[in-house]
């Protein structure tokens, strides 16, 4: 072969000439070998590059072609060169054509390599995630059925494709590591199972109710089969889930190159063991949605234990505003609650348990998604009356507390009024709802932030829900078992006779305002405006029509409030001509 030949470019003008055959007479013939050998590193890239997403449609010879050319390179190139050459590959390839047509010739090599595999095959699992943690995972503002949509999302296709590639790659190396718990190739095989659970399959909605059929689902069941064929017992990353929870940002950071020489436990890269990879994991196997080998979920942990480990998993999926990782949380948390007893201790507490609060409150106030909403307030429910009454008061306080949403303030005080009545069907009324603790909690609860000059229709829910407990316990607690009664006189000087001077002022406004807005219909020519402050927000930029529904909507809950502490007030009068 004339030397001036550059085997490279000549491979590369014969594929671009469709030349197939003559491309793949250079790679065999044994004129070109040494050559062919010396250049299979840019050979590879040179293959790789003349593949894109329609070429297998397209050009479906040339596909074969290029296939079978890495194919050739895998056997007559230096194993460990070809290895790193194909590895870059993973990292800069364009499209999944690409991506695809490397994993054969990859999987021949790692084979081939049997005694340097450990770290060969990490190197390569990690080009791999690498590829998979850059697919862009779009969100759109579906909910329940319209989320059939979202299958034919470009990117939700590539992430099912991507996914697809993997099981046939790694599943060699799963049946050799089988039966050694101690070899490193098989932590990293796990570590990498694990990391697939996150980013970008997280975000994808895998719900069996609106998405039974999908194809991600079906990647996501052989994700589930063959980590649970190979970890045996996947909940033993229970340990890791706090570890990881807890992990400060100024450990190791996710770009940080390790020393070569550097023995790292395969679990403790946190690229791929992380919060939301475990989180992703949890979700997998126990939230419902997927058929779990009993095997796989043995019963030696503590429910307790169990419970509290993997709601760290829920707060973090709750603390996404995507629906995807969303959803699985909601539904992880709802399950994983039924694994609790009733009336546990209130010394059982822990930050888990209000920061679930806290993000359960986030998503029911300001989730985009109505069913996510609805589904959160249930669960926060779920959650406080799991706890005995002590424990349900500290979880309602603390909703008190940070809520800083009167719908929301309204709900934890209806909680709380149930856990009362609930409460005084026991033999002896507990503690905390007499006496001290009940005021304390009174005075959470009949609160106006600034006296008679608090926005009522802001506060609406909060207050209508603090008379009618009000009204509850003057009319229920007869025999003043809560001492509520000898407390009359601080709960009209507090809360009532501000509450009744801010109806005043407040109907007074607002009337005003409706007959602005009467005069400005009737005089068009005059040109009125009328601007209607709501919760500090000045809406003076929308319609007439509108602004006269706030305003009819806010008389009317007036005319509700004041209704509900006129009969309150009878109550109480009533009550007071009753000896103690």
């Amino acid at each position: 072969m004339d030397q001036s030949v550059d085997v490279v470019d000549h491979v590369s003008s014969l594929l671009d000439g469709e030349k197939y055959k003559e491309a793949l007479t250079v790679a065999v013939d044994e004129k070109y070998a040494k050559q062919f050998k010396d250049n299979c590193w840019d050979l590879i890239s040179v293959i790789v590059s003349k593949v894109n997403n329609d070429t297998n449609t397209l050009k479906p010879s040339l596909y074969g072609t290029c296939e079978q050319f890495l194919s050739i390179i895998v056997q007559k190139a230096v194993p460990e060169e070809a290895l790193l050459e194909f590895i870059e590959q993973i990292e800069v390839s364009k499209n999944d054509a690409q991506f695809s047509i490397i994993l054969q010739p990859l999987q021949q090599l790692l084979l081939k390599l049997t005694l340097k595999r450990g770290r060969s095959l990490e190197w390569c699992l990690n080009a791999i995630s690498t590829y998979i943690d850059n697919i862009p995972v779009p969100e759109y503002e579906l909910e329940g059925k319209q989320r059939l949509l979202m299958e034919c999302d470009d990117n939700i296709r590539r992430i099912n494709k991507v996914y697809s590639l993997l099981p046939p790659f790694y599943c060699p190396f799963i049946s050799e590591v089988m039966n050694d718990d101690k070899c490193r190739p098989k932590q990293i095989i796990s570590a990498f199972l694990i990391s697939l659970f996150g980013k970008p399959l997280v975000y994808v909605d895998v719900d069996p109710d609106t998405n039974k059929q999908s194809e991600t689902r079906a990647c996501t069941k052989f994700l589930i089969a063959d980590i649970c064929t190979l970890l045996k017992n996947p909940l033993k990353f229970l340990a890791y889930i706090e570890k990881c929870s807890n992990e400060s940002e100024k450990t190791k950071p996710k770009n940080e190159k390790y020393d070569e020489n550097e023995e790292i436990d395969p679990y403790d890269h946190k690229e791929k063991v992380n919060i939301t990879t475990l989180s992703g994991l949890f979700y997998a196997l126990l939230s419902g949605h997927f058929e779990i080998p009993d095997t796989a979920l043995p019963l030696v942990y503590s429910p307790e234990y169990l419970v509290c480990t993997v709601l760290l998993c829920g707060v973090h999926l709750l603390s996404f505003t995507e629906y995807g990782p969303l959803s699985k949380g909601i539904y992880l948390c709802k399950e994983i609650l039924k694994k609790y007893p009733e009336n546990i201790l209130s010394s059982k507490l822990t930050m888990v348990h209000y920061n679930l609060g806290k993000n359960l409150m986030t998503v029911a106030i300001y989730s985009m998604y109505q069913s996510l909403r609805k589904e959160s307030v249930v669960i926060l429910g779920t959650l406080v009356n799991k706890f005995d009454y002590k424990g349900r008061c500290s979880l309602i306080k603390y909703m008190i507390d940070n809520a800083n949403h009167s719908g929301m303030i309204g709900y934890a005080i209806s909680l709380y009024k149930n856990s009362l009545d609930e409460a005084f069907k026991e033999p002896e009324l507990p503690a905390t709802f007499k006496d001290s603790q009940l005021m304390a909690m009174l005075k959470k609860i009949c609160h106006l932030p600034h006296g008679a000059e608090s926005d009522l229709v802001e506060l609406a829910d909060q207050i209508i829900t603090s008379l009618n407990l009000l009204r509850y316990l003057v009319i229920k607690d007869t025999g003043n078992v809560t001492n509520f009664k000898n407390n009359f006189v601080a709960i009209e000087t507090s809360y009532l006779e501000p509450l009744r001077v801010a109806l005043k002022m407040s109907k007074a406004h607002y009337e005003v305002k409706l007959k602005d807005i009467e005069e400005a219909k009737n005089n068009p020519k005059e040109n009125i405006n009328v601007s209607i402050n709501v919760g500090g927000n000045v809406l003076d930029t929308i319609p007439d029509k509108n602004k006269k529904e706030i305003i009819l909507s806010a008389l009317n809950a007036f005319h509700l409030i004041e209704g509900l502490v006129a009969r309150l007030s009878e109550c109480i009068n009533l009550n007071k001509q009753k000896p103690v």
